[in-house]
């Protein structure tokens, strides 16, 4: 159980303050008590320089946690490692498989392999089940995908002639213990929101406080964004700070929906708990 909780948006499309930069992607610095982890590192564009500009204590980086294998969630992983030095790495195996969007273009990361991120970690630790980073702060491995109206936000491929679809088996969620209930971070919530928060219910039992992050809703059918909106408000949960792929459209239907339950989530923001 976690006593003391800040989220910091080290990593978002948008920038709430000055001298910071905004890219496409998403990463969170995580203090929880005295454990700091890192939650997604963004493309690498914008991450050194917000890390200076927020002043975070990135030397006290324990592990980091990768959402999925996309460039813009991974990308900056070796540029986190280089300035933690030899870490824990938390990820599911295939988020180092090629990975290619619906026009051939190359959205993985190019290169990393086990063996070489090897040589900048401390540990690698494949995640396909439910995994404890440290007390009270887990990710889920696996997601099942239970409704089949969360697809995952697109077409995705492991080849450039897209023969072979990716079924992004390795998105996954991290969630933490606190005294409220349960914060959940997502990086792109390619499985689905709700698929994601009914498994994070299901394995711990435990109420939900707050969801943070993408819920890849960019393209969402109007059905689908109902169903995502009505299913979010029958969990009742007081703090929701979707952002990054959920798609201005989706955020605004939100919005409307939940006003008082929504926050924003942007490069700089904080989260405490």
């Amino acid at each position: 159980m976690i006593n003391a909780l800040t989220i910091t948006q080290l990593v978002e499309n948008t920038a709430a303050g000055p001298g910071l930069l905004g890219e496409h992607g998403n990463a969170f610095f995580i203090e929880a008590d005295d454990y700091c982890l890192l939650f997604d590192t963004g493309q690498g564009l914008s991450l050194k320089h917000n890390v200076g500009q927020l002043n975070l204590p990135f030397s006290r980086l324990e592990s980091i946690v990768i959402s999925h294998g996309h460039y813009d969630h991974m990308g900056g992983l070796l540029p986190a490692l280089e300035m933690t030095g030899p870490i824990d790495v938390f990820l599911h195996p295939e988020a180092l498989k090629p990975k290619y969007n619906q026009t051939g273009r190359n959205i993985g990361i190019s290169g990393l392999n086990t063996e070489q991120l090897e040589s900048f970690t401390r540990n690698i630790i494949e995640t396909i089940k439910p995994t404890e980073i440290s007390s009270g702060i887990y990710v889920t491995g696996e997601i099942p995908r239970v409704h089949s109206i969360e697809n995952t936000g697109g077409a995705f491929y492991n080849d450039p002639e897209l023969t072979h679809t990716d079924l992004l088996l390795d998105d996954q969620a991290l969630y933490i213990e606190t005294r409220q209930g349960l914060v959940v971070l997502l990086g792109c919530g390619h499985s689905g929101v709700i698929n994601t928060l009914d498994y994070i219910k299901k394995i711990s039992g435990k109420p939900i406080q707050a969801v943070i992050g993408g819920m890849h809703l960019l393209n969402a059918s109007d059905e689908r964004l109902n169903y995502t909106a009505e299913a979010l408000q029958n969990y009742r949960i007081p703090y929701l700070a979707p952002n990054h792929c959920t798609g201005i459209n989706a955020i605004c239907y939100f919005k409307q929906q939940m006003d008082k339950n929504i926050f924003a989530s942007s490069t700089g923001s904080r989260h405490h708990f």
